[in-house]
């Protein structure tokens, strides 16, 4: 039987705690950080002492912006595509408190017993999953099965979490490419301000039968973004969105984008998956899947599949390509804890994700 690790906690920690807590807007949530960043550190030199890689960079708890909206502690095992909790307790707490906004979609839960100076801490315990914001000690179970869990158990199928895309945070294998924005641009013409200035005014003119005009005082980013809040039309918000993204992505009312080369799955065939995200005033979420060629080809190879599936396995659209499809694509809307799946298929090999809006 594993016994508690004790881990010293260096002045390095430290100032990487307070460096973190420093950023936060309360004295409270200052000090739930620096004791949150501690207990990851822990936990990531006890895992390494175990023999289990973990990627820092990866975890939500190393977002500033996470770090400020939520109470969270995590840390990411690259090759369980997952996140551990790590939560901390004084050694006189006879209870650990676990948040609900950690209670799901986590391999497990690290016990830390943490006190001040902060010179130490002990990896005491582990837990598989919580439903309860107090876990009393008798709950815990030694460091044996967090060895287990993580190295020889069967795993949940990870599930690629766009909410916490707006909010820039994006799983291991999903971060957006350097070249995205390049390369959906060189499947399109050459935008010159006059074609961009058309275009927005079609876009207004399909807003109406009566052809709306754009607003004399907008430029036409501004009346991109005036469009997107205000239209009815969820086809017209999605291309004054995509406009709107190509001429500064950065930009909020913009959807969020990121992008996955498929070539490993798909027969080296380097086929890219785009998939978006646009929130709607009604809180709902617009949601875009879309296939491009292969690097320097014009057209998708005919045949290529792009499925979507539901919760249930149901299948709720399927796309093929057929010769000289620049990309195929399907747009629909959904709502914040909506699953589904997305596969795509080109002869005897194929690619499966799993979503949660």
């Amino acid at each position: 039987m594993i016994e508690p690790i004790t881990i010293a906690i260096t002045s390095a920690d430290r100032k990487l705690a307070y460096e973190f807590a420093q950023q936060q807007p309360t004295r409270e949530r200052s000090q739930q950080v620096y004791r949150n960043t501690l207990a990851v550190l822990v936990t990531q030199r006890c895992l390494q002492m175990l023999g289990i890689d973990t990627d820092l960079a990866a975890s939500h708890s190393w977002n500033p912006l996470e770090q400020q909206l939520e109470n969270i502690a995590d840390l990411y095992i690259p090759s369980l595509q997952g996140f551990v909790e790590c939560r901390c307790l004084h050694r006189s707490d006879r209870k650990c408190y676990i948040p609900p906004e950690v209670w799901s979609e986590r391999l497990g839960y690290v016990i830390i017993e943490l006190d001040e100076p902060y010179q130490e801490a002990q990896v005491v315990g582990f837990v598989e999953s919580v439903s309860v914001a107090e876990l009393p000690r008798s709950y815990f179970q030694t460091l044996d099965v967090l060895l287990d869990c993580l190295t020889s158990s069967p795993q949940p199928q990870p599930m690629v979490q766009l909410s916490h895309w707006l909010k820039r945070t994006f799983e291991y294998d999903w971060r957006p490419p350097k070249q995205l924005r390049k390369m959906m641009k060189e499947l399109e013409p050459q935008r010159s301000d006059v074609f961009i200035r058309q275009q927005v005014e079609q876009l207004y003119r399909r807003q109406s039968p009566r052809g709306i005009q754009i607003p004399h005082h907008l430029n036409p980013q501004e009346a991109l973004v005036n469009l997107i809040q205000t239209t009815p039309d969820d086809e017209i918000r999605w291309q004054c969105a995509e406009l709107l993204w190509e001429l500064d992505p950065k930009h909020p009312a913009c959807p969020v984008i990121s992008a996955k080369d498929l070539g490993i799955y798909l027969l080296g065939q380097a086929i890219v998956l785009i998939v978006g995200i646009l929130p709607k005033s009604d809180g709902r979420m617009l949601i875009l899947l879309r296939l491009y060629p292969p690097e320097k080809q014009s057209h998708l190879p005919p045949g290529v599949k792009l499925k979507g599936l539901d919760e249930e396995g149901n299948l709720f659209f399927e796309v093929e390509s057929r010769q000289q499809d620049a990309y195929i694509q399907f747009k629909f809307t959904g709502d914040r804890g909506d699953r589904f799946t997305v596969s795509v298929v080109l002869d005897d090999a194929s690619f499966t994700d799993n979503f949660v809006i």
